[in-house]
């Protein structure tokens, strides 16, 4: 006779993923050693059996709740000896998966022998994310082709229609790159085995709905000159190696006819952004034209940070409740507005929180000693007073090219304040008196905002990184190098966010992109302009229109769009397709200082969040997260709270006394509708024939829908309490 210990288990584990690609694997990661802790490089690889089906199984001891996720990866070689781990896919619930080995095991201590999940689908949802960029040599390359994209050098060659296609190469695996190579000395050598260092091309065509990520065609994709816009995407762990073979075949036939190649060698992609073009040739040599393109190398956060785990995400999580309100850079526009206090600084973060802002909106940018600081304008006017006159010379400077401690010593203002300007007296200078106290004072780190304002806030940190506008103009010149630039920011919120929620956003959708490939934690939203706003646009043809915003954001995986309230009050559709896809959206112009459209936003359009100057000065209002908390504590107060049981009496008795005490608990200071003075019965039948039965959640319900005429209100009734964070 067989003896298996009492917290000893066998937990099974059976998945199947219907976009599973040749290489690929899924894992399984969790909070046991044996399933790695949380940690990727740690995690159980599943094994495939004959059915298709990904199994594996761990022995477990005293394990008295598993919670763990899934995820796909595959492997990458960095050389013949080493590889790394990119994962492609994961699952994002904020709740894990879950197993009670104790209740759930049979009497041998197996567990989930015959449950087979299904890869993204849990607790009724589909929720699946793209990896990040965990390894050290790990790159996320972007190509993106678009506009007058193909020049051809004879009429004869020049049509509308191309079919378009990007192949990676490793320049170490040249031989096999070029197959009609013919020189003898290279074929007399010893055939090797190709380095497989990147992945497959994958391609979003915004221009045609196609949103997500798949992978091309094998004689790739149609492209209109002058209308398309298509993105490209692979990854690579040797980019010095990497280079890209664009092929352009003839359409519409039954096999497409290769017109032409072109070869972006890394010489032609010298910075990790850029602009470039390479000639396009036949296959005898001879060129016949031109392809341009824009490229993204997106690397790792090269920043001192925690562990990346996979044990929560809000990267799509977003609990719906009522519309937040976020306070505008804290109390709102200083330097061109009248506010309460001085823009972007604790003082006004803090005062905003005060005055029940659920988030507080602020820009950040760095100094040129690379320190991230909170400041909207990328220049400032420094005031240099001349010897022997009272006049003072005025110099633009960007930020970036001033120190902290510059920007604290000098005497700054807005760009708009020009001496020879008239400006209402109403607004604040960027420079204050001397003697200020250190909250009023312009120019906060990251790191004194993260530690010093209230952790009920929540932060919606706008990164801000100078673009090109429609008419050629950009904004800063000369910046930082976009993966430098976006470390910076990271480290900081990496290192001091601890528990604080945050959603970052940006106008760049470059940086929205990045955001979300170096971190697998914090949400991020594109903000937008619109079209024919009262603001400047870009000529990135993805910040256009407030449906490409939409159709970028579905299309890169990000959580959701952050739609100028000018834009939208002339046609709200951008707001409801972001809806359709799953997106949130947030709402931000001067057009919300008018409490009319702030309400239309809310209960209308039902948007996520609204940004608007001077919160909370009109009517007062309480943090929607404090509020939560103190009801979350109120509940547990009351289930704690011991339980007076009644003598024994009748049950009639019993029904006429617990509804007086109910009524009078719960109408003092709120009107639920009239109520009934009868006595009323809980359904127990009166026949002592029948069994009785204990009154559930829903008899409840239906009691009190009953005694207060019908005004029933839902959740009312206490209901099962959960313990989960919610961000």
């Amino acid at each position: 006779m067989s003896f298996y210990p009492e917290d000893m288990f066998t937990v099974h584990f059976a998945v199947t993923a219907s976009d599973l690609r040749e290489g690929e694997f899924i894992f399984v990661t969790g909070n046991h050693d044996e399933l790695g802790n949380w940690e990727t490089s740690k995690a159980l690889k599943l094994i495939k059996n004959h059915d298709g089906i990904f199994t594996g199984v761990v022995a477990l001891e005293g394990v008295k709740k598993l919670n763990f996720r899934y995820f796909i990866a595959y492997y990458l070689h960095i050389d013949s000896d080493n590889e790394e781990m990119i994962i492609r896919k994961w699952e994002t619930h904020l709740h894990s998966r879950c197993v009670l080995p104790a209740v759930e095991a049979t009497k041998n201590g197996i567990c989930r022998a015959k449950v087979n999940d299904i890869f993204g689908f849990h607790g009724g949802r589909e929720m699946v994310s793209d990896g990040w960029l965990g390894g050290e040599h790990q790159n996320a390359i972007h190509l993106r082709i678009h506009g007058d994209a193909l020049k051809f050098y004879k009429n004869k060659h020049v049509q509308q229609e191309y079919k378009i296609k990007v192949v990676p190469l490793d320049l170490r695996n040249w031989d096999d790159a070029i197959p009609h190579d013919d020189d003898p000395e290279d074929v007399a050598e010893e055939p090797t085995a190709p380095i497989m260092s990147y992945s497959l091309t994958e391609i979003a065509a915004l221009s045609k709905d196609e949103l997500k990520f798949k992978l091309q065609d094998k004689y790739g994709e149609v492209f209109r000159n002058g209308i398309d816009y298509f993105s490209f995407r692979t990854f690579s762990v040797t980019v010095e190696y990497l280079g890209f073979r664009i092929e352009v075949y003839k359409p519409h036939v039954e096999e497409p006819r290769l017109i032409a190649i072109g070869h972006a060698l890394p010489s032609t992609m010298p910075s990790s952004f850029g602009k470039s073009s390479v000639p396009l040739l036949f296959k005898t040599g001879t060129p016949v034209g031109k392809i341009y393109f824009d490229y993204l190398f997106i690397r790792p956060a090269r920043v001192p940070h925690p562990p990346f785990k996979m044990d929560i995400s809000y990267i799509k999580h977003w609990k719906k409740r009522s519309t937040l309100e976020v306070g505008h850079r804290g109390m709102g526009n200083s330097y061109t507005k009248f506010a309460a206090a001085r823009e972007n600084t604790l003082h006004s973060l803090n005062s905003a929180a005060r005055n029940g802002a659920d988030y507080v909106e602020f820009d950040v940018q760095l100094t040129k000693d690379k320190i991230p600081v909170i400041f909207h304008d990328f220049h400032v006017m420094v005031s240099v007073a001349k010897r022997f006159e009272t006049e003072k010379d005025e110099y633009q400077l960007a930020v970036k090219d001033l120190k902290l401690e510059q920007l604290r010593l000098l005497h700054l203002d807005h760009v708009k304040h020009s001496s020879s300007q008239t400006m209402p007296e109403q607004v604040t200078k960027v420079t204050g008196h001397h003697d200020e106290a250190e909250e009023y004072r312009p120019f906060p780190t990251l790191v004194e905002a993260l530690t010093n304002v209230s952790k009920d806030v929540g932060f919606n940190i706008e990164i801000k990184f100078p673009m090109v506008q429609i008419d050629g103009v950009n904004e800063c010149e000369n910046y930082f190098e976009h993966n430098e630039f976006v470390d910076a920011i990271l480290k900081d919120i990496f290192n001091h966010a601890s528990t604080r929620r945050i959603v970052f956003s940006s106008f760049d959708p470059d940086i929205c992109m990045m955001i979300a490939a170096k971190q697998n934690k914090y949400p991020v939203l594109f903000l937008c302009c619109g079209a024919d706003t009262r603001h400047l646009t870009y000529q990135d043809p993805r910040t256009r229109t407030s449906l490409t915003a939409v159709d970028f954001a579905a299309g890169c995986g990000i959580i959701g769009v952050n739609f100028h309230s000018q834009d939208v009050l002339r046609d709200p559709s951008p707001i409801i397709k972001s809806k359709q896809l799953g997106l949130i959206s947030f709402v931000w112009g001067d057009e919300l200082n008018d409490k009319e459209n702030v309400e239309y936003f809310k209960k209308t359009l039902g948007v996520d969040g609204v940004i608007y100057d001077r919160i909370g000065e009109s009517e007062s209002r309480r943090n929607v997260f404090s509020l939560e908390k103190a009801r979350k504590s109120e509940l547990f107060e009351k289930k704690n709270s011991p339980i007076t049981r009644p003598k024994a009496i009748s049950v009639n008795s019993v029904n006429i006394h617990d509804e007086k005490k109910f009524i009078s608990n719960h109408n003092q200071g709120t009107n639920f509708g009239s109520t009934s003075q009868r006595p009323v019965d809980w359904p127990i039948p009166s026949n002592p024939s029948f069994n009785r039965k204990s009154p559930t959640a829903e008899d409840g319900d239906q009691y009190f829908s009953k005694n207060h005429n019908g005004n029933m209100i839902k959740g009312y009734l206490p209901q099962q309490l959960t313990t989960a964070k919610e961000i």
